[in-house]
């Protein structure tokens, strides 16, 4: 069975939660910002994202948005 989805920005991923958490702050202006942990082959690491987002258009303009914030790294992710 398919898994229901949504979209996010993700802005950025980190190995120290503090600088996660600075790009979380930088980014809250734009809307609802998590910091999400996670382990991906046994390093520890903390995912900024934005979302979810309702549509793949707002998506595109979200992510142009964080782009111009400086984070040119950042990326549409469903999950």
């Amino acid at each position: 069975p398919v898994k229901p989805t949504q979209i996010y920005i993700q802005a950025g991923a980190f190995a120290v939660a503090d600088n996660a958490m600075k790009v979380k702050t930088r980014l809250d202006p734009l809307g609802a910002v998590k910091v999400l942990g996670a382990r991906i082959n046994g390093v520890d690491l903390y995912r900024v994202r934005l979302g979810p987002i309702g549509s793949v258009d707002e998506a595109d303009r979200l992510l142009d948005r964080v782009v111009g914030t400086g984070l040119t790294e950042a990326r549409i992710v469903v999950d």
